[in-house]
């Protein structure tokens, strides 16, 4: 395996240099590349990087997220994981120790279990998996990206596979502070007016490419009633938010992709 890792940079803190070290030494390159002064897009970049990874004679691709990091020895056991697992026709996963709900997203077990999608964070792509399903859907912009290539693959018989004992230490980013609503928990996810946007936006558009996967019902329970409740409630640039839900679903029933048009002025 000669592997090529990126890891896309929005507005980084300091967090970044530490958590860098966890797997910069385990890699035979790390791209990072930087969507603060120009943001392009997820899609954009990984794709950029596949194009520069195959002229290189790379073999895999390591996506990382700013906020992500290894503990201990698991990125090369992951590595080795793999090596073991001969297969080369599917998509690698670890599982997810989410900072913010100290907790693991699957139980840990010593077991390689097939998943319906993984998060780009984390996720490992050998390349030949582009030539044969293409690249990564550039004109959902940011949220769905990882999911929408992990069903693609899926349709041409290609599984995604969960290492469920190798675990990534992962930050949701936005979500910050647990409340209490009519007696019960809840964590609103504070996300910015244009990641709102998005959330709403591309779960319309995948549900109409996979329904099988993306029930339309539940995603907008979530993302679009839950939101205009939580942001009345708890976070600030209401209107903005209000704003930017609501371009989401008027967006996605039109099939509108691409870049929000308000991004120039809302961080991401």
């Amino acid at each position: 395996m000669k592997l090529a890792a990126v890891v896309i940079l929005y507005h980084p803190g300091n967090d970044y240099l530490l958590n860098k070290k966890s797997y910069e030494p385990y890699v035979d390159t790390l791209i990072e590349w930087d969507n603060t002064p120009h943001n392009v897009g997820i899609g954009r970049a990984l794709n950029k990087t596949v194009e520069y990874a195959r002229q290189n004679g790379y073999t895999h691709l390591l996506a990382l997220d700013q906020d992500s990091y290894f503990l201990k020895d698991d990125l090369p056991r992951y590595l080795q994981a793999i090596e073991e697992s001969g297969t080369e026709r599917a998509i690698f996963s670890t599982n997810y120790y989410l900072l913010s709900h100290h907790t693991t997203l699957y139980p840990v077990t010593d077991t390689i279990e097939r998943v319906s999608s993984t998060m780009t964070s984390g996720a490992i792509y050998p390349l030949s998996l582009f030539d044969e399903l293409g690249l990564f859907m550039e004109k959902l912009f940011v949220w769905g990206i990882d999911m929408e290539f992990s069903w693609r693959a899926a349709r041409h018989g290609i599984p995604t596979l969960c290492f469920r004992n190798i675990v990534l230490q992962h930050d949701l980013g936005y979500q910050r502070k647990k409340r209490f609503l009519l007696g019960r928990t809840v964590f609103p996810n504070e996300y910015s007016p244009a990641r709102s946007y998005y959330n709403v936006r591309n779960g319309i558009l995948l549900h109409r490419l996979y329904p099988e996967h993306l029930p339309l019902g539940a995603h907008l329970k979530y993302h679009l009633w839950k939101r205009l409740v939580f942001v009345l409630l708890y976070e600030r640039q209401k209107r903005a938010k209000w704003l930017a839900l609501w371009r989401g679903y008027r967006d996605g029933r039109r099939g509108k992709t691409g870049k929000y048009e308000a991004e120039a002025t809302e961080k991401a």
